[in-house]
């Protein structure tokens, strides 16, 4: 177990956000907002998802949401409520030069309508939304959890890199998302006896915790009749 620690430790280190990394994600975000602005000065562009946590692999896709001034103080949403509206943003994107030829792809049937595109400077895939407020939210929480839990960052990092090595990292085919990661992650830490009694200190046996997590929720949960709660931490069952 200290060799799987040692060599965890390692990979975080390697694959881990790098300043220049953060700079280019910074700088697109920034070009993609002038462009929208320009044109829907009564909006703005945030980011949200594995970027704004710090917790992207260099290949991640970026999330982005074109909010309303309106919406965002609490009145009604504006951008992207009908595929019409959602398909002029997106010729603005492509007109500006942000996106790469032919690269621009519309989700307009889904619960949550976005549009794709891969950027033309960077390469970096951009997943943009509109109207959403929940994952700004998210992010506050995503920050509380890795002040609590210090060694979230490399644990989630770790398992979304093992997904993606499986092609399971895809939400749209089946796969756990970002998000979904790192609420098992989380919870498993929270719920870990030897963690909580402080027996074991987690900084320096992300072997250990890489290993329950893979035995908890690959053998032990059941998924079918039990779900994850996070505040208050616990499983709980699913209610028919």
């Amino acid at each position: 177990m200290f060799r799987l620690h040692k060599e965890i430790c390692d990979f975080y280190e390697f694959v881990k956000p790098h300043d220049y990394e953060h700079s280019l994600r910074s700088e697109l975000i920034t070009r993609v907002s002038k462009c929208l602005t320009s044109k829907y000065p009564n909006g703005q562009v945030h980011c949200f998802g594995s970027f704004a946590a710090g917790l992207y692999l260099p290949t991640a896709d970026l999330d982005l949401v074109f909010v309303s001034n309106s919406y965002h103080s609490g009145g009604v949403k504006v951008f992207g409520q009908s595929r019409k509206d959602i398909r002029k943003i997106g010729e603005v994107l492509r007109k500006s030069g942000i996106t790469q030829y032919d690269s621009m792809e519309f989700i307009l049937g889904a619960k949550v309508p976005i549009i794709k595109f891969v950027d033309r400077i960077t390469g970096l895939k951009v997943d943009m939304s509109f109207e959403k407020l929940d994952g700004l939210i998210t992010n506050k929480t995503f920050q509380a959890w890795k002040t609590r839990y210090p060694v979230m960052p490399t644990l989630v990092t770790l398992v979304k890199h093992f997904l993606l090595m499986r092609g399971l990292n895809e939400v749209v085919s089946g796969g756990l998302g970002g998000f979904s990661v790192t609420c098992l992650v989380v919870s498993m830490i929270q719920q870990m006896p030897a963690v909580q009694s402080k027996n074991m200190d987690p900084a320096h046996n992300l072997g250990d915790l890489f290993m329950n997590f893979l035995d908890l929720y690959g053998n032990k949960f059941n998924l079918t009749t039990t779900r994850i709660c996070m505040d208050p931490a616990g499983f709980v069952p699913k209610v028919v």
